[in-house]
């Protein structure tokens, strides 16, 4: 990282440790919850099968980070991995279904 000297009008390139952080994480990413119905209660509205789920993805991150997500976006260069250029954080979704088999 770059410095600024003394007089503030010059850069100088004395390694600095000030823009590193522990990146260590948790992540719930992925719940699925469902509910398959009896096949005796199903038979009398015809069905072979029938199924209820929920799936929620990108729950919730355990980290001290500081920054939108700890998996940062590396640059294409192989000289600056790990660079987190503040790309936007993962979208939460929520997913409902139903399955039916005739």
């Amino acid at each position: 990282m770059w410095n600024i000297s003394e007089n503030n009008k010059t850069a100088i390139s004395d390694h600095s440790s000030y823009y590193i952080e522990d990146g260590s994480f948790l992540r719930i990413n992925t719940i699925t919850l469902g509910y398959t119905l009896p096949k005796k209660a199903i038979q009398k509205i015809r069905l072979s099968n029938l199924r209820f789920y929920a799936t929620a993805n990108n729950i919730h991150t355990f980290t001290d980070y500081t920054g939108y997500d700890p998996e940062v976006a590396v640059s294409a260069s192989a000289l600056t991995p790990g660079i987190d250029n503040s790309s936007y954080p993962r979208a939460k979704s929520w997913v409902i279904g139903v399955n039916l088999s005739f």
